[in-house]
Order: C-alpha cells, then sequence, then structure tokens
C-alpha cells in the first residue's frame, strides 16, 4: 500500500485519516466522482476504503489497465479490500495464468448449447411473475425486477424450484453484496459486515451439499454445467471452487441485470415515443416472445439497453493495484498503488460522447456509432482477459424480460416523478422505482 505522499504529484484530495472520503462515496458516488472530474481532470488521487487510490476517467488509461499486456496490474489485490472475503477466490478475484485456467473451464457454462437452454428456463418464469401484475395497478418495478431476476438466478443457475430453498438463498445473496461497501470491516457484532459473512457462510453450506447430486445429475442448469465441465487437460473444479464461482456468478449475474433493468424501464416510462416504439418491435418477435433464434433481432431495445448501461454502468469503478512502477496513459503510478478505472465517468466524458448526461439510445445507431470512438470508449462489462464471462447472458436476460413486460403492459412514470440512482455497490433507484402498470397499446 502506497502512502498519500507518493501520490503527491497529483491533484486531488484525500480528506481526513482512515475513512478518508469514504462515507461521501458510498453516499453519492456519482455526484462525488463528477465533481472532482470537473475540478481536477480525468486524472485524480483520492482516498477511499481505507486507502489511497488513483482515478481514472480517460479511454486510453483504460485501454492499458484492462488490456494489461504487461501483467501489471491484479485485479485480485484490486478487488480484495471491497469483496475479497465476501466472494471470495470468484472469477475476478483471480489473476493472469490462474484467472485464465479457471475462465476456459468455466467457458463450458455460456456456450451457445447451454444459453439457448437457459432461455427455456426463463420465460415460464417472467410469465408466472407477470401474471400477478394488475392493470391500473402501481408496482415497484425495482424489487420486482430484482424477485424476478433472483428466482431466475435460483431456477437457472442452481436448479431450485421457486419456494423456500431459493428464498433463503436470496436473502444471504442480498446480505452479502450489502457488505461489499459497509465502512467497517470487521465482524463486529451487529454490524452489515458481520451479517455479509454470516451469509457467505451460509451459501457455503447450502451450495456444498449440492454438489454431489450435481456432479452426477442431467440437468441444465449453470451449477450442474460447472459440476461437470472438464479442462482441456482433464481436470475438473473442486467442490471449493465450484462453491467460490458460484457465489460470485450470483453477484455478477442478478443483481447487475436488475440495475440495468429498472433503469430501462425508467428511461422508457419518461419517454412514452421510445417506449412504443420498443414494444412495437417486440410485438414482431415470432410468437410474442424472444427466442434463441431472434436474440438479435431487436435492435432499438438492444440499443435502449446499452445506453442505460452507458449512463449507469453495473461496475462503475473498476479497480485495480500496481504490482510495479508503472506510466498509465502519461501518469507514473507507483508500485503498490490501487487504482480504480470509471467507466462511470468515461461514460460521460464531453469529449468522447455527445450530450453525454441525456439519454440517447440513437448514438448507438450505425450512422453515429459513437461507442466506437475509441476501443475503450463503452466498457460497461469491463475489457480485456477480464471482461464478463456473463455479458451475453446477461442481456438475453433482460431483453427475454422487457419484451414480455412491454407486450402486455406500458410503463408510466408519475407527474413530476424524480428517480435519484445510488451508484455503489450496484446502481439502484433509492427507495424503489413506482411505475404505473397501464394497458399495453
Amino acid at each position: 500500500m502506497v502512502r498519500r505522499g507518493d501520490l503527491a504529484h497529483l491533484p486531488g484530495t484525500f480528506g481526513p485519516p482512515v475513512l478518508g472520503q469514504t462515507l461521501p462515496f458510498i453516499r453519492d458516488a456519482e455526484g462525488w466522482a463528477t465533481s472532482r472530474f470537473e475540478r481536477y481532470g480525468p486524472v485524480f488521487k483520492s482516498h477511499f476504503m481505507f486507502e489511497p487510490v488513483v482515478l481514472f476517467a480517460e479511454p486510453d488509461a483504460a485501454r492499458q489497465v484492462l488490456l494489461d499486456r504487461n501483467r501489471t496490474f491484479s485485479s485480485t489485490e484490486g478487488w480484495d479490500p471491497t469483496i475479497g472475503e465476501l466472494f471470495a477466490r470468484g472469477l475476478m478475484l483471480r489473476d493472469f495464468d490462474d484467472h485464465r485456467h479457471h475462465r476456459r473451464i468455466m467457458q463450458a457454462a455460456f456456450r451457445s448449447e447451454a444459453m439457448s437452454g437457459y432461455l427455456d428456463l426463463i420465460l415460464p418464469i417472467v410469465a408466472a411473475q407477470l401474471a400477478g401484475w394488475e392493470r391500473g395497478s402501481t408496482v415497484d418495478f425495482y424489487a420486482e425486477m430484482k424477485q424476478l431476476t433472483l428466482r431466475i438466478a435460483s431456477r437457472v443457475f442452481l436448479g431450485l424450484p421457486l419456494g423456500t430453498a431459493s428464498d433463503r438463498v436470496n436473502r444471504a445473496f442480498a446480505e452479502a453484496v450489502a457488505a461489499s461497501v459497509a465502512p467497517v470491516r470487521w465482524e463486529v457484532p451487529g454490524s452489515a459486515y458481520r451479517r455479509g459473512m454470516r451469509a457467505r457462510r451460509r451459501l457455503q453450506r447450502f451450495f456444498d451439499a449440492l454438489i454431489d447430486d450435481r456432479r452426477a445429475g442431467t440437468g441444465t442448469d449453470m451449477l450442474t454445467r460447472l459440476c461437470q465441465a472438464e479442462s482441456d487437460d482433464g481436470r475438473f473444479f473442486t467442490d471449493d471452487e465450484i462453491v467460490d464461482h458460484t457465489i460470485f456468478l450470483l453477484l455478477a449475474a442478478h443483481d447487475t441485470t436488475t440495475s440495468t433493468l429498472a433503469t430501462m424501464a425508467w428511461e422508457l416510462a419518461r419517454n412514452p415515443e421510445l417506449q412504443s416504439a420498443v414494444r412495437a418491435e417486440a410485438g414482431g418477435l415470432g410468437g410474442g416472445r424472444l427466442s434463441w433464434d431472434e436474440r438479435d433481432a431487436l435492435p432499438l431495445m438492444d440499443a435502449v439497453m446499452k445506453e442505460a448501461m452507458r449512463l449507469h454502468p453495473a461496475v462503475p469503478f473498476i479497480p485495480r493495484r500496481a504490482l510495479g512502477d508503472v506510466d498509465v496513459a502519461g501518469t507514473f503510478v507507483p508500485a503498490g498503488t490501487m487504482i480504480s478505472v470509471s467507466p462511470l465517468l468515461i461514460h460521460r466524458h464531453p469529449e468522447v460522447w455527445t450530450s453525454p448526461e441525456l439519454f440517447d439510445p440513437s448514438r448507438f445507431s450505425a450512422e453515429r456509432n459513437e461507442h466506437k470512438s475509441h476501443s475503450h470508449a463503452y466498457i460497461p462489462f469491463g475489457g480485456g482477459a477480464h471482461t464478463c464471462i456473463g455479458m451475453h447472458f446477461a442481456g438475453l436476460m433482460a431483453k427475454a424480460i422487457l419484451a414480455d413486460v412491454l407486450r402486455d403492459f406500458s410503463l408510466d412514470a408519475f407527474p413530476g416523478q424524480q428517480v435519484q440512482i445510488q451508484t455503489v455497490p450496484i446502481p439502484k433507484p433509492r427507495g424503489g422505482l413506482p411505475l404505473r402498470l397501464e394497458p399495453a397499446g
């Protein structure tokens, strides 16, 4: 860990000792980061989560750090201070050859044949959830989507029927996620971190009890595929590795998709004409529901999803630790420094995007292609070796859900309604997202 004085050559401020700017970062990470970008520029220093950090908000730095051709930046050590114990040894917390080895085995769970099977499992769960909605009523769309994606994760990832067992898993997982930004990082009685670590241990015990059955089973769920996945040299995951990867995949799958769906719904509720156009596009699907063969048949919905992830990326800050002295796009960074590439800020960089604060899906059209102005102008799923392994699954799930919602309902905002997004640990609307359900038309 570097000392504050080692970063004296960089603009920015640290705040008070120990906590630094941790509390304002947790309260309003978007406002905190944006104000510092405007004051100090695309590279600045800070101090949060108990140590000095250098933030980078420019595509050139993102490309160098995420591609990491010289193996200079550790993802393991970058994520360890926040989720290292809670989501230990997940794919994002592995580096270099070890990461590559595990990713190759896990890839079996994300091949086309597997993804097609997951879609078949998803659609009935969506239909069952929407069957409980009433036209003319108001729902907390975020809460509904969180419940729905957790149910999907329980069925698709774990092969669990909906019910008490999946509800217990979901509650434990929510406690583990909440603990990831807890300022107190010890298991003090009554603390969020203690609740999160207890939840982690419950998940470990629960998943471990499923492994023998899944190894011998014929299921199509992701846990079964991980239990049976084999590397090129004939190696299988150990029981502990399966548990670690399963816990991490739940983190990577359901909360991030919930976040994207909520942002999409809010923007469509505020833009009725755009919502009508997306509904008409989804209405052209054969059978009225997304199928595997039609997964690329919704270009407008895809652009809405991309724009939602541009403004509110599920991972707004990507941490790494510099393993040696390094020049990052013209900025000297000493060995041991915690750095953070910020998709949140890069996605709003005024030199990269036209009217960056405006929700405008047409920026992803073939005529504009703003996201292609730089290889790392748009990085909602990270980049390089650590590009999110489940990004295609997440997109498939989000589009399948939204197509079904819009087929049956119009999502309407209330007059004067305002929504504030809480940025960390994963973006979500503060206080929920109440929307009126009206007949589609």
